[in-house]
């Protein structure tokens, strides 16, 4: 019974948060990335420039605004690798702990179109 409890009570606190959170193996839907930044965070007793992404997720109390940040470098290839950009929907999931922590993006809708594309495109148009 008092696991039940503790298990809502987290869950809730969860979907309340302003910032996405996953336990190793664990799944979210993003679906909309409103924007990208670079923002400037202490971590470790130094200033950092990490990734900061808007995004509307879904949640047991439905639809959050939240932010997920990371400075990995290997992160922001998967972003680009997937063509993923604002406006853009995806699942992310997190493999690993600490500083083995990895993500996966999956299942990306609305893609971004690639620049050099873009770039063709706008050189067509001229």
């Amino acid at each position: 019974m008092s696991n039940k409890i503790l298990d809502s009570f987290i869950d809730k606190k969860k979907a309340e948060s302003a910032f996405v959170s996953l336990e190793d193996g664990e799944s979210c839907r993003i679906t909309e990335l409103k924007d990208m930044k670079l923002v400037t965070k202490v971590m470790f007793g130094e200033e950092k420039e990490i990734l900061r992404l808007i995004v509307d997720v879904e949640t047991i109390a439905g639809l959050k605004s939240k932010n997920f940040d990371n400075n990995s470098q290997k992160f922001a290839l998967e972003l680009r690798n997937k063509g993923v950009g604002i406006g853009s929907g995806f699942t992310i999931t997190r493999h690993g702990l600490q500083t083995k922590t990895l993500y996966e993006i999956s299942d990306v809708t609305n893609p971004l179109i690639r620049e050099k594309e873009l770039d063709d495109n706008e050189l067509l148009r001229l």
